[in-house]
């Protein structure tokens, strides 16, 4: 299959299918610069077609990928989400959204845990809106670039979305059955709602890819449990490591998404989970930018896990010579093509301190 957009479409294919076994001689590396000579357009902005008409959305997607190249493993997407809590809304929730900022939040709707009722909903609002967006993308998009799903945030995140933060919190102490129930209702969901988007966006055809750019010619999205920071590391084991491997085993790859300082106790319980592949590090509000994470990214890959990371070319290279890990994914931040093809052709020159057992 051929991308108008991106050219060497199989080729990207293949290589990040060597990525995903481990068996890659370079980092999986995207590169996305402006062409030359042309005025560029940016990306739509988060949540686009939430509550606007989709055809001003998608002229303006196909002028951006018009009028950028798209280098090394980088393949032209769009993100089809209308908030992070996106999934809660194909559980029943209503989205709400503020001027102030792109995307929305969740309405909770469930008042009694005990009697909750937890599924997805084919005939809300928001899976019809999900619906008409993905099949008005494709009409225009289909060969030319890829649609990427909403975020599958499930397990905790989504029943804190749909009943209150709080009240989940007061309910893992004093009523910790009626939390499994759900958990167990959620993710059951999530396996339909997978398949649903899976149906819809013709996996089987075109591959998924995540909001990141992190491409499978199967499943891959990227996990979560962004309420882990409230929790200790027994209940995390208790009330998300269950339900987070079954998430995950639905996926042929899997991107983790560790959000804030108060996560990382939950490290080396993540990366028991042996489908896990790699782990997105965002160091969450506050002054996290400005710190040096080097001992957790260190910490991640003893653990025998790949990362995503973004930088230059000279960072690339001297992660691709430290880690272990061959699941190595590097945004580059380059300015011209010429700059990109010196750095692969110099990571593939590269010989690795050490194999990543896991891998092997």
């Amino acid at each position: 299959m051929e991308l108008e957009f991106k050219k060497d479409f199989e080729a990207a294919v293949e290589q990040w299918g060597r990525f995903w076994k481990g068996k890659n001689n370079r980092p999986a590396v995207s590169a996305i610069l402006p062409k030359p000579g042309v005025a560029t357009v940016d990306k739509p902005e988060y949540a686009s077609g939430a509550r606007e008409d989709f055809e001003p959305v998608i002229d303006k997607l196909l002028q951006w990928a018009e009028t950028h190249e798209f280098l090394a493993d980088a393949i032209p997407f769009y993100y089809l989400e209308f908030a992070a809590d996106h999934f809660a809304a194909l559980l029943g929730a209503d989205l709400k959204f503020s001027e102030a900022k792109p995307g929305g939040w969740a309405v909770p709707f469930v008042r009694d845990l005990d009697h909750a009722e937890i599924r997805f909903d084919r005939d809300g609002y928001w899976w019809r809106r999900t619906v008409e967006f993905a099949e008005a993308l494709r009409a225009r998009c289909d060969g030319k670039l890829l649609i990427a799903s909403n975020t599958l945030v499930a397990n905790l995140d989504a029943l804190a979305a749909i009943y209150g933060t709080e009240h989940v919190l007061i309910a893992m102490i004093e009523n910790p059955d009626a939390v499994h129930s759900a958990l167990a209702q959620i993710d059951q969901a999530h396996e339909h709602i997978l398949e649903a988007l899976s149906e819809l966006l013709d996996y089987p055809c075109f591959g998924s890819i995540t909001r990141h750019g992190m491409y499978n010619a199967g499943r891959v999205n990227v996990p979560q449990c962004d309420f882990s920071c409230m929790i200790s590391p027994d209940m995390f084991r208790e009330f998300v490591v269950p339900y987070l491997t079954r998430e995950i085993r639905r996926l042929d790859s899997v991107e983790y998404h560790l959000d804030g300082p108060g996560a990382i106790k939950h490290l080396e319980a993540l990366c028991e989970i042996r489908e896990l592949d790699l782990v997105q590090w965002v160091p969450g509000a506050g002054q996290g930018e400005q710190r040096d994470w080097t001992a957790l990214f260190d910490r991640i890959d003893a653990l025998g896990k790949g990362q995503l990371r973004w930088g230059r070319a000279d960072t690339a290279k001297h992660l691709w010579q430290k880690y272990r890990t061959r699941k190595l994914f590097f945004n580059l931040q380059a300015q011209s093509r010429a700059e990109i093809e010196d750095c692969l052709a110099e990571l593939e020159n590269i010989t690795p301190n050490k194999p990543d057992a896991g891998d092997a």
